[in-house]
């Protein structure tokens, strides 16, 4: 009996232990993941950088339908990478929706995706809907974004017509004036 007892002690100190580290790797990660160092400058550090290639992908959006690179070709693009434990990506969502207009009155397109358990029902994924062209909400491990590189949220890339990066940035600033086209 004594040795059942030592058994089931050493099991719940070893869970406990496990639940902690967990939680802190948790917490590390979300902190490395919704701030760079420095947002004010252009990215290597979110995992695009200008002149890359937009990967070929396809996503479930949230109204269920596919998108893939193909049907963004053509086109200008502007690309937000957001996620839901992310207090920047939630109040960049005005100034965001105000470049997306910009963009999509000058015949281009906006998708966002959005990181996050919840990610579908959350109500950052409700504000995109209407501002957007496509909104992908995805799990934790963000299939897209891990295809595209991103490291930090909120991450912000412009493509050109051809799939090019022309402008990349984490948080908005570093766009400037490439991914806002003037309407003619």
């Amino acid at each position: 009996m004594e040795y059942l007892v030592a058994g089931l002690a050493l099991v719940a100190a070893v869970t406990v232990l496990n639940v902690v580290l967990t939680l802190a790797l948790v917490h590390r990660w979300r902190a490395r993941m919704s701030g760079p160092p420095d947002a004010h400058h252009h990215s290597p550090e979110l995992g695009i950088a200008p002149g890359d290639r937009m990967p070929g992908f396809t996503a479930i959006t949230a109204d269920g339908t596919t998108v893939t690179r193909d049907e963004l070709a053509g086109r200008p693009v502007l690309i937000a990478f957001l996620s839901l434990d992310c207090e920047a990506c939630d109040s960049s969502v005005p100034e965001f929706g105000e470049r997306a207009r910009r963009v999509r009155d000058a015949g281009g397109l906006v998708l966002a995706t959005v990181v996050g358990v919840d990610a579908a029902e959350s109500e950052l994924v409700a504000r995109l809907v209407d501002l957007v062209d496509h909104v992908v909400p995805e799990f934790l491990d963000s299939p897209v974004g891990a295809l595209f590189g991103v490291r930090f949220y909120p991450g912000f890339a412009y493509y050109d017509p051809d799939g090019i990066a022309t402008a990349t940035s984490i948080g908005l600033q570093g766009l400037g004036e490439t991914a806002q086209p003037l309407v003619p």
